[in-house]
């Protein structure tokens, strides 16, 4: 199963698709700062379903590409 891999503003994106009990594919995501300077977040999606896992790894870029876009905010709020 081919993993999606991009970076993103500073972080580094890892999606691998899923296949669930229902014959679509789901996918689990991971970010990481391309400094090293946080851990590592681990999060899946199991609701729902992709016909594909192209369409699972494009849909859990999305989500991730959110996830840290919340991230960057959030820093610069306390900045």
């Amino acid at each position: 199963m081919q993993e999606a891999v991009e970076e993103y503003r500073g972080y580094r994106i890892v999606v691998t698709p899923i296949k669930d009990c229902e014959d679509l594919w789901d996918f689990e995501y991971r970010i990481s700062r391309l400094d090293g300077s946080a851990e590592m977040r681990n999060r899946s999606q199991s609701a729902g379903g992709h016909l594909t896992p192209d369409i699972a790894c494009f849909a859990g870029v999305e989500v991730a590409r959110t996830e840290i876009d919340n991230l960057v905010a959030l820093e610069n709020a306390k900045q």
